[in-house]
């Protein structure tokens, strides 16, 4: 038998993960069982348990997958990278994903780690251009900067969270509306910050 590449591994790791993410978004994590991912995917049970020694393995890496397209993320000021982070949270199935990660993270610490990994690097890219224009900008001591970061800090995962949280379940039929008076309150916090 042919030796299988470290790419091809990659690869298979990646479409199994994304085809199981579906089923998560789809049903929630406890609701979508390993022999639906396993016919989803198309493959034999061998074959994804080759790559994934649990369902808890896949649950894991489909949550790490949420935060690859805030990396992309370009802006000059620190307020266009929040928006920038809302814009990928604009997308439904983000969003359904990170409540059904979310809520599970309550009683899966492994996820909850995940999940707190994931608001934490958000915060703190967000922190970093706001620093720097922070020092740039106001007339803050060192200390004084440090605790507006703070109140920041805050901000920002209230935005963002808030969004997804709001967008989500809150606003019913009103989607639209409830997403552009969303983006007056976030730019509001976050440029008069």
């Amino acid at each position: 038998m042919p030796k299988v590449s470290e790419e091809y591994k990659k690869n298979r790791r990646s479409q199994i993960v994304e085809t199981a993410r579906e089923c998560f978004i789809k049903h929630g994590y406890q609701k979508a069982s390993m022999s639906e991912i396993i016919a989803a995917t198309g493959l034999s049970a061998g074959a994804i348990y080759n790559h994934f020694s649990s369902k808890d393995e896949i649950i894991l890496a489909a949550a790490r997958m949420d935060l690859a397209p805030f990396d992309r993320i370009r802006a000059e000021q620190p307020w266009d990278y929040v928006f920038g982070c809302l814009k990928v949270l604009d997308t439904p199935k983000v969003r359904r994903h990170l409540l059904v990660t979310w809520g599970e993270a309550v009683s899966m610490p492994q996820l909850g780690a995940v999940v707190s990994e994931q608001l934490t690097y958000l915060r703190d890219q967000a922190l970093e251009r706001y620093r720097a224009w922070g020092a740039a900008e106001l007339d803050f001591t060192d200390e004084e900067l440090e605790e507006w970061l703070t109140v920041i800090g805050a901000a920002v995962l209230s935005v963002l969270t808030g969004y997804v949280v709001q967008t989500q379940l809150v606003a019913g039929g009103k989607k639209d509306s409830a997403r552009e008076a969303y983006l007056e309150y976030a730019s509001a916090i976050l440029r008069q910050a």
